[in-house]
C-alpha cells in the first residue's frame, strides 16, 4: 500500500472514531494537514534525538571531550590549516564591511567573536589538544555512568516526543458529511488516553462559501494551503491551515451544499402531495438513538436506584426526548461535603465522649441530629443533581437549572434556530468521558452550554441529527402550507360543483 493511501485510511478511521454520525450520515472526504506541517514540527525533536544518541554512543566507546593530554603536539595539520584559513577570511570580510561604516556594526562584532573562538580552537589543537578524542583506556567507565544513563533517558524523550507529535499531526482533520462540515482539532499527550479534543462545526444549510489560499510558492508546488468555511453565524467560520490538497475539500463541501439545495426534487414535491393533499402518509424515519447506549436488566435494585439517580440520559422512546445531567463524578463531588461532615461529626462526637464524659442520652442526641443534618444536606445535593437538565426533543432544546425547592432557570430555542454544535474536553475529561456541548443559536439568541455531560460526541450527533431534519421541516413548511391551501380551494370546488360545472 502506498504511504499517502495508509495516510489517508489513517485518517479516515479517526474521522469515523472521533464523529458520531447521524442514521442517514456518512462521511464524504476527508482531509488533513500536510506532511510539512510534520516535518517543521519534527525538526527539533528529530535533531535532539540524533545529539543525544550520538552524545551517549560516543561517550559508550571511550569518547571524550576537549582533552589535553593526547601525545605530542600536531602543529599546523589539515584540520588546522582549515581553522587558519577560515579565520583569514574572517578578517577579509570583516575589513569590507569596516569600510561599510557603523551599519555593518552587529554583523562585525559578531565575526570578531566567531574568529576569536576559531582561533581558541586552533591554538587548542596546535598544543595537541582534541575536542574529540577516543580512548578506552582513559574514558572505558563512562559508558555506564550516571551522564550517559541520562543521555540514554533523554534520547528516548526525543523519541517519544516523534512519536506524539506524529499522532498529533495525524489527528487535526477536516470532515465533510452530508449533513454538516466538522473541524476535529485533537492535542495528544498520550494517545487513547490523554487527548484533548475540540470539534466546532457547520451545518451545511449555514455554509455560504468556501475559500482556499496558497499564499507562497511552496504551499503552490506541494499542494497545500489554507481553507476557510464561511458560516451565516457571526464568527462562526472554520479556518483550517495547512490543509493537504485544498481545492478537493473545497470541491466536496460545495457538492454537498449544492446537493443539499437541489433537495427539493420531485420526488419530494410528490411525497408532500401525496401526504398533504390526498392524506397518504409516508413510513416514518427512524427515531435517533445514541450508539453507545446500552441496555440494564431491570432487577429491582436497579429500579430502586434509578429513582435516586437517573439514566443519563433518560430517554421517553415515544416522544423521542432525551434528558442530560452533568456526569455522575460531579454528583460523587457534590456528596463530598455531606460525607465529611458524617465521618468528622462521629469523629468529634466519640471524641467529646470521651473527654467530657456524655451520657447515653446526650450521645444518642447528638448523633441523631449529626445523622439528620447529614441526611438532609445529601438529599439536597441528590435532588440539585436532578434538577439541573440539559433537554433535547424534536423540535428545541431547553436549558433547566433549579435550586430545590427553590428558583428556576429556564431557556429553550427551537432546534431550527441552531446553526453551530461544538464539544469541548481537557485532557482529563476526555479520560473521564465527559465534556462541554456548546449550541450557538441565530438571532443573537446567544449559546447553549450543556456542561459536564457524558460522552459528549454522542450528545453532538444526536443534536446535529435532529437539527437536520427541524430544518428539513422548516424548509418544507410553506410548501406545506401552499399545499393545505390549495387543498381547501379544491375541497371548496368540489362543494360548489365547480369542476363538473360546464363552462359558461
Amino acid at each position: 500500500m502506498p504511504i499517502s493511501d495508509w495516510f489517508r485510511k489513517r485518517l479516515e478511521l479517526d474521522a469515523e472514531s472521533s464523529v458520531e454520525l447521524g442514521s442517514q450520515e456518512q462521511i464524504i472526504h476527508v482531509t488533513g494537514r500536510h506532511y510539512v506541517v510534520l516535518l517543521g514540527r519534527l525538526v527539533i525533536p528529530v535533531l535532539l534525538l540524533l545529539l543525544f544518541g550520538f552524545l551517549a554512543f560516543y561517550r559508550s566507546i571511550g569518547g571524550g571531550f576537549l582533552v589535553t593530554e593526547t601525545g605530542a603536539p600536531t602543529g599546523f595539520d589539515p584540520i588546522n590549516v582549515l581553522l587558519v584559513g577560515l579565520m583569514i577570511a574572517l578578517a577579509l570580510a570583516w575589513t569590507i564591511l569596516w569600510m561599510r561604516g557603523k551599519k555593518t556594526s552587529r554583523v562585525r562584532n559578531i565575526m570578531v567573536v566567531a574568529g576569536l573562538t576559531i582561533g581558541l580552537l586552533a591554538y587548542f589543537r596546535y598544543n595537541g589538544g582534541r575536542v574529540f578524542f577516543i580512548d578506552q583506556t582513559m574514558f572505558g567507565g563512562q559508558g555506564s555512568d550516571l551522564l550517559n544513563w541520562l543521555l540514554i533517558g533523554l534520547t528516548a524523550a526525543s523519541l517519544i516526543a516523534i512519536i506524539f507529535i506524529f499522532y498529533d499531526w495525524l489527528n487535526d482533520e477536516l470532515i465533510v458529511t452530508n449533513q454538516r462540515v466538522i473541524y476535529d482539532n485533537d492535542q495528544v499527550i498520550i494517545p487513547r488516553l490523554l487527548e484533548q479534543r475540540v470539534q466546532q462545526q457547520i451545518f451545511l444549510e449555514d455554509v455560504q462559501d468556501v475559500n482556499t489560499a496558497t499564499k507562497t510558492y511552496p504551499q503552490q508546488w506541494f499542494g497545500y494551503g489554507k481553507i476557510e468555511v464561511k458560516s451565516a453565524r457571526f464568527h462562526g467560520n472554520i479556518v483550517f491551515d495547512a490543509a493537504n490538497a485544498p481545492q478537493r475539500m473545497q470541491k466536496a463541501i460545495m457538492d454537498q451544499v449544492k446537493a443539499l439545495r437541489k433537495a427539493a426534487t420531485n420526488q419530494d414535491y410528490n411525497r408532500l402531495v401525496s401526504e398533504r393533499v390526498y392524506s397518504e402518509k409516508a413510513a416514518a424515519a427512524p427515531k435517533p438513538q445514541l450508539k453507545t447506549r446500552t441496555r440494564t436488566k431491570e432487577t429491582q435494585a436497579w429500579r430502586w436506584l434509578r429513582r435516586i439517580v437517573p439514566e443519563n440520559p433518560e430517554i421517553n422512546e415515544q416522544t423521542g426526548q432525551f434528558v442530560w445531567r452533568p456526569h455522575w463524578l460531579f454528583l460523587l463531588r457534590a456528596l463530598l461535603g455531606p460525607f465529611t461532615l458524617l465521618v468528622g461529626g462521629l469523629l468529634i462526637i466519640l471524641i467529646g465522649t470521651r473527654l467530657i464524659a456524655l451520657d447515653a442520652f446526650w450521645f444518642t442526641v447528638a448523633t441523631v441530629a449529626l445523622i439528620l443534618w447529614w441526611l438532609g444536606w445529601t438529599a439536597w445535593e441528590f435532588e440539585d443533581y436532578r434538577n439541573d437538565m440539559y433537554i433535547l426533543t424534536p423540535d428545541k432544546v431547553i436549558d433547566i437549572e433549579k435550586k430545590p425547592f427553590g428558583p428556576e432557570g429556564r431557556r429553550e430555542a427551537g432546534l431550527s434556530q441552531v446553526n453551530n454544535v461544538s464539544s469541548q474536553t481537557t485532557y482529563l475529561s476526555n479520560l473521564l468521558g465527559y465534556g462541554d456541548v456548546v449550541l450557538s443559536t441565530a438571532g443573537g439568541g446567544g449559546s447553549f452550554t450543556f456542561n459536564k455531560v457524558p460522552r459528549p460526541a454522542d450528545v453532538v450527533g444526536l443534536i446535529t441529527e435532529y437539527n437536520v431534519r427541524a430544518k428539513r421541516a422548516d424548509k418544507y413548511r410553506p410548501l406545506n402550507d401552499t399545499l393545505e391551501l390549495l387543498k381547501s380551494y379544491h375541497e371548496a370546488q368540489i362543494q360548489r360543483d365547480e369542476l363538473n360545472r360546464p363552462p359558461a
